[in-house]
């Protein structure tokens, strides 16, 4: 199928029959709906007999990467690029013009195909605008030492409110290690000393006991979730999560109708290289457990990584990308739990007159003191 032949159905898919406007997904319900006369067509999800996605063998899928050609792992999509950030996102096919999601320039949509990944799943939108407008101006309003004219940009420009599905991988493996260390037992002398009166006075010095120690360990990881995203602030997902990914969906083009969604800019490479860090500092926590005692030492620790799969899922952010003084900002609530993280800016003279105020305060304090 051609990509024409492609987005005519897409389009067609998401069309009214009523009276042909497009059909955008309702956060929280499993339904299209048209804003113009209030059509709704329910989304038909397609889930395995046992309602689980199921991952995909990490090296089955790098091969089938190789050039992105595999159908059953990519499809033909439009896929804008930001000249200002950087970000690549899929907008819908009847989109003409609009601002970026993360740093809010002007896109030049080009309308040229590109086959991209195709995502195993989805988390659709629970929160709607509304919900996260309000969650968003009550963060606004609670911050310490912002600027007195930075809650106005949130009432004069509620329009930059967007919701975005953005690009994660997700890791599952079975991990077999065999450690060495050392398990350390306290035990404790009597000791003693003069005090600060010259008076002797005795103390308990604690010392360790240290014995061998090797063994074998079972780990089991699922849904390791690491960020595909670089538009967004480093670590924006610890901030914003946890993400429930038994809410999971199978990709369905039609929960995109009305949002964003970001393409990845971090390979499923590259952020296995992050899950394995994860991966390893909880396997370190499980030999240290293991290994028992009061205190422990790993000489090393030896891990067998198998069954390695993963999912290429998205995640919904309504994000909101703003400039303040030529510099850009980004707060996100996360669409799922409507859990808030935000950028801001701070006020000097606010930071500088509190200090003063604690300045004159202490001073005074001294005089009555």
């Amino acid at each position: 199928m051609s990509f024409e032949e492609k987005t005519s159905e897409i389009e067609q898919g998401l069309k009214c029959q009523d009276c042909g406007a497009i059909l955008t997904y309702q956060p929280g319900t499993s339904y299209l709906e048209c804003s113009y006369c209030g059509t709704r067509n329910e989304i038909a999800d397609q889930l395995p007999e046992d309602g689980h996605i199921e991952s995909t063998d990490y090296k089955i899928f790098g091969q089938a990467m190789e050039g992105v050609a595999d159908e059953r792992y990519s499809y033909l999509a439009e896929v804008v690029h930001c000249s200002n950030c950087g970000a690549n996102s899929r907008l819908n096919p009847h989109v003409t013009a609009d601002l970026c999601a993360f740093c809010a320039s002007p896109l030049v949509i080009d309308h040229q195909q590109k086959r991209i990944v195709k995502p195993h799943g989805l988390v659709p939108f629970s929160v709607d605008y509304k919900n996260a407008f309000g969650l968003l101006t009550q963060w606004a309003g609670k911050i310490w030492f912002a600027p007195n004219d930075f809650k106005q940009i949130f009432n004069s420009r509620n329009d930059r409110l967007k919701g975005v599905y953005i690009p994660f991988w997700s890791y599952d493996a079975d991990v077999h290690s065999d450690y060495v260390g050392s398990r350390g037992e306290y035990y404790y002398v009597t000791r003693t000393r003069r005090n600060s009166d010259g008076e002797t006075e005795e103390y308990e010095e604690r010392r360790t006991n240290w014995y061998p120690a090797s063994g074998s360990i079972y780990s089991q990881f699922k849904d390791i979730v690491i960020s595909g995203s670089t538009s967004l602030p480093e670590k924006f997902s610890d901030k914003i999560g946890p993400w429930n990914l038994g809410y999971l969906k199978p990709f369905n083009e039609q929960y995109l109708s009305g949002f964003i969604a970001e393409t990845f800019s971090v390979d499923h490479v590259k952020a296995a290289e992050t899950a394995r860090t994860i991966m390893d500092l909880e396997i370190e926590r499980q030999v240290e457990n293991d290994i028992g005692g009061d205190t422990q030492d790993i000489d090393s620790i030896d891990s067998d990584f198998k069954s390695i799969k993963l999912k290429y899922i998205l995640l919904p952010v309504w994000l909101s990308a703003y400039q303040y003084k030529g510099k850009s900002y980004q707060i996100m609530v996360n669409a799922f739990n409507g859990k808030v993280y935000g950028q801001r800016p701070y006020s000097f003279w606010k930071i500088a007159f509190l200090v003063l105020a604690i300045i004159i305060v202490l001073y005074l304090l001294s005089f009555m003191g």
